[in-house]
């Protein structure tokens, strides 16, 4: 929300939703979300079901496997969970990310992976994260 308030993200929907709120409606916002109660875990990442990208990353490209930071719901602090994201969604970030239109990564960690990945490995990894290889 910050980052929708302050511009360091942009988003046609989120950006005049935040720019107004104070400091409290944001806290306010974030310990709503962070009650409510979080859907079961759909799978467990393993190398037999995820795309490569996802499992095992691409070392010689300095790409981590997607799993190790964003695996399921239960990831690592300060990496969203991605697991039932629409693809669509997933994708237009991870594509945000290769263009340099998104910028509100720390460190530029996600734009460096995103810059390195191909769109067919953008598009496994958020058709995978939506379950719809499950659908196939």
């Amino acid at each position: 929300m910050i980052d929708f308030k302050s511009g360091a993200r942009t988003n046609a929907v989120m950006s005049p939703m935040a720019v107004n709120l104070s400091d409290q409606d944001m806290r306010d916002l974030a310990a709503y979300y962070a009650s409510l109660p979080r859907p079961p875990a759909q799978r467990k990442v393993s190398a037999s079901l995820a795309p490569p990208i996802v499992a095992h990353g691409a070392p010689m490209r300095n790409i981590a496997p997607c799993a190790t930071f964003h695996g399921g719901i239960d990831n690592k602090a300060g990496s969203p969970w991605l697991d039932g994201l629409p693809a669509a969604y997933t994708k237009a970030q991870l594509s945000a990310f290769h263009d340099s239109a998104r910028t509100n990564d720390i460190n530029e960690v996600m734009r460096n992976v995103a810059r390195n990945m191909t769109p067919e490995e953008i598009d496994a990894a958020a058709m995978y994260y939506a379950r719809e290889l499950d659908k196939q």
